[in-house]
């Protein structure tokens, strides 16, 4: 009894005894079997059966087999690309397997043949097909899951904003009325970061996603000695609980690079964050922030950010940047490991290098190095540095 559980068959040679032989074999064991008898019928019978398996002789009148093999290897449907191919033959020379092979078939059996060695064949096919497929459909179950999540998660952050324009705007009306200079800071501070976290949220929110590969056009002057500043302002508090002191060395001289400044501004909190969280209490974290440029109007612009926290083993330095990568060491503090993946993508992006140094229970420093252009005349005139520390790409 046929099931349709397998997979279809088809049979293409223009000798009809031995189609009809391997019909009759092969749907005694359970395969669905269509037939054909030259290469334009086949042809038409792939597009309109769409089968699995095609069983085809090369030497056939009308249209032979390599040019069927090419038609289907070059279809514009994918299910018929997809189509497995066994070529059956006379020609038993080595040119021509590795030919039938580079054109697109899949398997090569020269006649005469073992039929027990071809049904044995179709079956390791049949099988290889099926488990493709499965896994096709469970890919495309798992995109669809994905694609559910991400649609939750961008409602999830649009309910978000709400409530946090209300607290900002809560703090700044008590603002206006609070005398303590104490009070006020705090206020402030919840004002600033409602603001910030609000920003973020439009930027998760964009479409295409804010790490988009074309920043030119989202690209503007930005002063980076402010968003560090703020940054700093931003977790404060947190720095504040562990009694870690966080010091900040500003440039010698203010200048504005063309950057995304939401995407830096989310760099420098995943950064100062990471070392806050992984320096133990009464530690100490520096920012420092530094230019270089040549005579050309180029440069560089470095943004330090050290620690003298647990450390990185030398063995994951590299590793730490790929996505949902945690140290060994970190077990402890909770993360996805999904921000120095962000960081790096973004700073790839600005076309520059995010470069770490570490030392167990010694501390971290992550640089960050970032290529500038069209540098004003008096400012590299009077900043010039031979020492660019921006590796070659």
């Amino acid at each position: 009894m046929v099931t349709q559980e397998k997979g279809k068959i088809l049979i293409v040679d223009d000798e009809k005894d031995l189609v009809e032989m391997l019909a009759y074999q092969l749907n005694r064991r359970g395969y669905p079997i269509l037939k054909a008898f030259d290469g334009v019928e086949a042809w038409k019978t792939i597009e309109a059966e769409r089968p699995d398996l095609l069983i085809l002789d090369l030497m056939m009148p009308n249209l032979d087999g390599w040019e069927l093999c090419r038609l289907i290897r070059r279809s514009q449907h994918k299910t018929i690309r997809a189509i497995g191919i066994l070529m059956l033959t006379a020609r038993a020379t080595q040119e021509d397997k590795i030919y039938g092979l580079e054109i697109g078939a899949d398997d090569y059996l020269v006649k005469p043949f073992s039929l027990n060695e071809l049904i044995l064949r179709v079956e390791k096919m049949m099988e290889k097909h099926q488990s493709l497929v499965q896994l096709q459909e469970e890919v495309k179950t798992l995109q669809t899951a994905m694609e559910a999540r991400e649609v939750h998660l961008k409602q999830v952050a649009h309910d978000l904003k709400s409530p946090l324009i209300s607290i900002g705007f809560s703090a700044r009306r008590m603002l206006r009325k609070e005398q303590n200079e104490e009070t006020s800071k705090a206020l402030q501070t919840i004002f600033h970061n409602s603001l910030h976290l609000t920003q973020w949220i439009d930027d998760a929110l964009l479409d295409p996603p804010p790490v988009d590969p074309h920043l030119e056009g989202h690209k503007k002057e930005v002063e980076v000695r402010s968003l560090i500043l703020q940054t700093i302002e931003l977790l404060k508090e947190v720095a504040s609980e562990k009694s870690i002191e966080v010091v900040f060395q500003d440039a010698p001289i203010h200048f504005k690079p063309s950057l995304h400044e939401a995407l830096i501004r989310r760099v420098l909190t995943n950064l100062l964050s990471n070392a806050l969280k992984y320096t133990p209490r009464g530690g100490r974290v520096e920012i420092s922030l530094k230019y270089y440029f040549s005579q050309k109007g180029t440069g560089v612009m470095e943004i330090v950010v050290a620690d003298n926290g647990i450390g990185i083993p030398e063995e994951e330095s590299e590793k730490i940047f790929e996505p949902y990568y945690r140290g060994k060491n970190v077990s402890h503090e909770e993360g996805k490991g999904t921000g120095l993946s962000f960081v790096k993508k973004v700073i790839d992006m600005h076309g520059g290098k995010i470069l770490v140094q570490s030392e167990i229970t010694k501390g971290s420093t992550f640089s960050i190095l970032l290529p500038i252009k069209n540098v004003p005349i008096e400012v590299t005139g009077e900043w010039y540095s031979k020492d660019f520390p921006l590796p070659k790409q």
